[in-house]
């Protein structure tokens, strides 16, 4: 089976699903993906003299890295209980990447599996109000549209599944405010959400934005409510702006069936070199 890499993810679900547990699936080319807009910018020329960090943090998260050619595999090596719904989130849209903004092309394409709780809740919230439907869509504008239906799907959120043999059939539909979101935090306990790693890159910041606001150690200096903000988050390094990258990710042994793994994530924001740091202390990269 010869597939192309203009596929959308949908069909690559559906295909891999078609082609069976008991078939060595072929390799792909491992190449960039397209429309990647991020790289890694920790080593760019300007920060050596031109720009300092006046705030860095670094954060590691816990996941399980499945590929698409584990959809047929129960848990847990596999994700046999989502296979047919991702097939439907899917459909249309092209696979964001795998690690640093590259992809395999096919049957390895990595999905990551995490606990909804283990989320950040800037995360949380973010993807939310993506997936939320505006209550008046004619008062929403075609940029907002625009950014709204790219986010969308990028994260899917399911109900844990509780039975070992029953299929997964919907998503989790957000509440359709953040107030009622935020009351009902402890659901969050009981579900999952499933991405690719590149979905991750378009808002690193504010998986570390809630360790500044909490003021949690190595944030010092760091400003939760600028690490919210995501329109100074560029893939290039500016004064005033902010810069992120998943600086180590591990693999999982899969020769002895494991799918753990961490990933890492750090994240600075920038001003003028020798520019006088919060507290009058300078930084150095």
């Amino acid at each position: 089976m010869k597939l192309s890499s203009s596929l959308s993810a949908a069909q690559f679900v559906a295909a891999v699903m078609a082609f069976g547990a008991h078939n060595e699936p072929p390799k792909g080319v491992v190449g960039p993906t397209e429309n990647f807009d991020w790289a890694d910018p920790f080593h760019d020329h300007r920060l050596v003299n031109k720009l300092s960090p006046a705030c860095s943090i670094e954060r590691t998260f816990s996941a399980n890295e499945f590929q698409l050619h584990d959809l047929y595999e129960h848990d847990p090596k596999g994700l046999w209980a989502f296979g047919d719904v991702l097939k439907t989130i899917f459909q249309g849209r092209p696979y964001p990447g795998g690690w640093d903004g590259l992809d395999p092309h096919m049957y390895d394409r990595p999905l990551l599996y995490m606990n909804y709780s283990d989320m950040p809740i800037a995360v949380r919230e973010w993807i939310e109000e993506g997936e939320r439907v505006p209550e008046n869509l004619d008062d929403e504008d075609e940029a907002d549209k625009k950014k709204r239906e790219a986010r969308k799907n990028l994260f899917a959120v399911f109900e844990r599944p509780m039975e070992p043999m029953k299929k997964v059939t919907k998503t989790v539909t957000p509440p359709k405010t953040a107030a009622k979101a935020a009351q009902l935090r402890p659901l969050d306990a009981k579900r999952v959400v499933i991405f690719a790693p590149g979905a991750l890159y378009g808002i690193l910041p504010l998986w570390v934005a809630e360790a500044a606001e909490s003021k949690a150690e190595g944030t010092a200096g760091c400003n939760g409510k600028l690490l919210r903000n995501l329109d100074v988050y560029a893939p290039k390094p500016k004064d005033g702006g902010t810069i992120a990258w998943v600086t180590e990710h591990t693999e999982p042994n899969r020769s002895k069936g494991e799918r753990a793994m961490k990933f890492t994530v750090k994240v600075q924001t920038l001003q003028a070199a020798g520019a006088a740091k919060i507290g009058g202390d300078k930084d150095e990269l």
